[in-house]
């Protein structure tokens, strides 16, 4: 056996360091061979690379570790790229009794005990282990700046710890080896800071800073940089400090599909839509393997219509341009009918799809009046009459989704949890007489308990001190939004579909008015421009090692923040844009590399899910 070995990173992004991982793993075991996965590392290689680039490595097959044993292929070399988990050492050991390939070359995604490769050394009496790795891709890169540690159970990133203290000391065990992982990927260790009163973050902040810094401390050691520059930070947050962001309505070009459509590891399931073709079902949406996502990914609605007319443009003859197209429908047809169907075409196709089912969603579910008052709700200065007579117009409309209605109904409950009781009583009242589901409603009032005001760190509507409320009107003053409602009419009616459906009206009217549908910032990026500047109290986000001495005042070049309880795409768009303004040499973000990750990406649907999973278990806690 090969003593574990790695190598150095490349680089600082993400996509990048997994790719040259496995580009190192296929490279370096020549000839015909198979790659090995588990379930988890099948999400790893899946999101950076593309089938037809691991068939340019000589992989003539991917299986699974856990799939049914087929015929013996000694003829091939297997590529085993796996977590050391208890499990998958059990079944290499199986593997190495009867071996089905010639040889087999053990790339681990994590530190391997050594009593783990004692059983693998036991196994290998025929010398086929040729050599045993320790490649730190524990993590899945979705983009060159976001990354998830997937948990098997999502939910029990929000359920407190005592109610299934076995699953969710398991959740802490992936969450620490995850991030470990990357640190090591990355060849550093970072001072770990973490949100008070959230049980979940404090218990992964220990244990991360008890494995890298104590039990581990050699091997993350990876000495000082110098030059000024200050130790990287991890920070460490709890979705539930921000519940407004994954309940918000979207509008740039991945948020949107995610929220409408759903997003899974950079793939779109499509089954469901009408005249689908089969090798279209599934979509892959990743800025790495496709160009014209990587341009649009954060484009709003309005500019994405046009790029989408332009691409179809683009795959058509001079006689037949996109300029005479009026319908998202009429540009499906002529894609799909093409003679010589091209990859470029198949490019085209989807994004038509894509644009198309968006486009569909917004109009038949008012989206536009939705969003506007969304976004006037959680973003403008407070006016409970107002707001309140805006959201009961709508929560009144039996035409609005039922999602649609209970989601603005918790969007008012967050905003007006102290002065708004009788309001919110109300709004509650008419879901009620509407026949809302009970349990429904049940959930709705266990989302305002759960995120309630006093159980937040962080100021997420600007309102909590003199300074924030003036920085927040500012704010608004700059933006020259100071009514949604003199923009944009909030009456439905004014966003149905025309007779022709055209794609032209329906992206066109979002023109010239982003502002009053995107107000919305994360308040993760206050929390990253406090943290890189020096201001972030450390009463409110302590250090994990609890003796340390003050903090030095050079500002961190490198920040990850680790969000429990999942992302969401309109917070990895905020750290893209800060990561580009950073490069250009503006702002606060200048010099610093951010990184985002966290335990999955929610849209309202999957956060709103988790919490029924929740409410149900503490039915069985109590």
């Amino acid at each position: 056996m090969a003593a574990p070995g790695g190598g150095p990173p490349a680089g600082l992004d993400l996509v990048a360091v997994l790719r040259s991982y496995l580009e190192r793993m296929l490279r370096e075991v020549g000839g015909m061979k198979c790659l090995l996965l588990d379930a988890e590392t099948t999400r790893v290689v899946s999101t950076v690379f593309s089938q037809s680039e691991i068939l340019e490595h000589e992989v003539y097959l991917v299986e699974r570790l856990e799939a049914e044993r087929g015929d013996q292929l000694l003829h091939l070399k297997a590529v085993c790229f796996l977590r050391p988990t208890r499990e998958n050492i059990a079944r290499i050991r199986r593997e190495l009794r009867d071996p089905r390939f010639g040889e087999y070359h053990l790339f681990f995604t994590n530190r391997v005990e050594d009593m783990r490769l004692q059983d693998l050394a036991e196994m290998d009496v025929r010398e086929q282990v040729h050599q045993v790795q320790e490649y730190f891709g524990d993590w899945v890169a979705l983009e060159g700046h976001h990354f998830l540690v997937p948990l098997p159970r999502p939910h029990l990133a929000l359920q407190p710890f005592a109610w299934d203290f076995g699953n969710s000391s398991d959740a802490i065990a992936r969450m620490t080896e995850g991030v470990a992982a990357l640190m090591l990927s990355l060849r550093r260790r970072f001072l770990v800071r973490y949100q008070r009163g959230s049980e979940i973050c404090e218990r992964f902040a220990q244990s991360l800073h008890h494995l890298t810094a104590i039990e581990e401390r050699e091997l993350f050691d990876f000495g000082s940089r110098g030059g000024g520059e200050g130790a990287p930070v991890l920070l460490i947050l709890d979705r539930q400090d921000d519940p407004v962001t994954p309940l918000l309505s979207q509008w740039t070009y991945q948020a949107m599909v995610h929220e409408i459509i759903g997003i899974n590891f950079n793939r779109v399931d499509l089954h469901k839509v009408p005249g689908i073709k089969p090798e279209f079902a599934e979509a892959v949406l990743s800025a790495h393997q496709d160009p014209f996502f990587k341009t649009n990914m954060y484009s709003n609605f309005g500019d994405l219509g046009m790029a989408v007319k332009g691409l179809v443009d683009a795959a058509g003859s001079e006689r037949h341009s996109a300029r005479e197209f009026q319908t998202i429908e009429q540009m499906a047809s002529f894609i799909e009918n093409l003679p010589d169907y091209s990859h470029q075409q198949g490019v085209t196709y989807k994004h038509v799809t894509l644009m198309s089912e968006l486009s569909h969603a917004v109009e038949r579910r008012g989206l536009m009046s939705l969003s506007g008052v969304e976004q006037d709700v959680v973003c403008q200065t407070p006016s409970l009459a107002a707001h309140y007579e805006a959201v009961q117009a709508l929560v009144g409309n039996l035409a609005v989704d039922e999602a649609d209605r209970l989601r603005l109904t918790l969007l008012f409950g967050l905003r007006y949890e102290r002065d708004g009781q009788v309001q919110l009583a109300a709004l509650l009242r008419t879901l009620t007489e509407q026949g809302v589901d009970a349990h429904r409603l049940a959930l709705l009032r266990y989302v305002l308990k759960a995120c309630r005001a006093e159980a937040r760190v962080g100021d997420l509507f600007s309102d909590r001190s003199m300074s924030s409320r003036f920085a927040s009107l500012a704010k608004q003053h700059l933006k020259g939004v100071e009514n949604v409602y003199t923009q944009h009419s909030c009456n439905s009616n004014n966003y149905a579909p025309d007779d022709d459906h055209g794609l032209v009206h329906s992206t066109q009217t979002l023109q010239g008015v982003e502002n009053v549908y995107t107000q919305h910032s994360p308040p993760l990026v206050g929390l990253l421009e406090r943290l890189v500047r020096g201001r972030l109290p450390e009463l409110d986000y302590p250090r994990a090692e609890r003796n340390a001495s003050p903090q030095a005042p050079k500002p961190p070049r490198l920040v990850v923040a680790f969000v429990i309880g999942g992302t969401t795409y309109e917070e990895a768009k905020a750290v893209a844009e800060l990561n580009a303004a950073g490069e250009r040499g503006e702002g606060w973000s200048a010099g610093v590399r951010l990184l985002l990750g966290g335990t999955s990406v929610q849209s309202s649907t999957s956060f709103l899910k988790d919490f029924q999973e929740v409410m149900v278990n503490e039915r069985y806690a109590q």
